[in-house]
């Protein structure tokens, strides 16, 4: 009897705490939803201010400034919490977002296109992050 009173509250703790890595995780996918719809809109706010004109000293916190009052409240809010980094291509920007915590990049983005081009977070193995310039559809155009 005493073996069974032992077992069952270890049984009782794994499964809670399986199902709270779960939980963990399907609200990381949850927020990188986010995050990908956050890129999108401002990627649309940042060309309809710009147009093709890109500024040579456009950054991050120029980012984040253009963006502030033209995308929604909680992409805003998304956007805030991860690392980026902007490099102005002239007439379009490649954004890079990085894990805030283990500073490994997580998705980039051409502007020239309407999605996110490179969702690492879902697809690790898909991309060479040492050689983003494979996956920019806009140089061609």
């Amino acid at each position: 009897m005493k073996r069974c009173s032992f077992f069952i509250p270890v049984v009782v703790i794994i499964l809670i705490f399986s199902g709270s890595c779960a939980t963990f995780h399907t609200i990381q996918r949850d927020e990188y939803e986010v995050l990908c719809s956050a890129v999108t809109a401002s990627s649309s706010a940042v060309i309809g201010e710009y147009g093709e004109n890109i500024p040579p000293d456009f950054n991050a916190e120029k980012f984040l400034q253009l963006v502030e009052n033209k995308i929604p409240p909680k992409y805003l809010s998304e956007l805030k919490k991860y690392p980026l980094e902007i490099k102005p291509k002239v007439s379009y920007y490649l954004l890079l977002v990085f894990n805030p915590y283990t500073k490994a990049l997580i998705l980039f983005d051409y502007s020239c296109t309407p999605d996110p081009d490179g969702q690492i977070f879902y697809e690790p193995e898909k991309y060479d992050t040492k050689n983003l310039d494979l996956y920019d559809k806009c140089k061609d155009q």
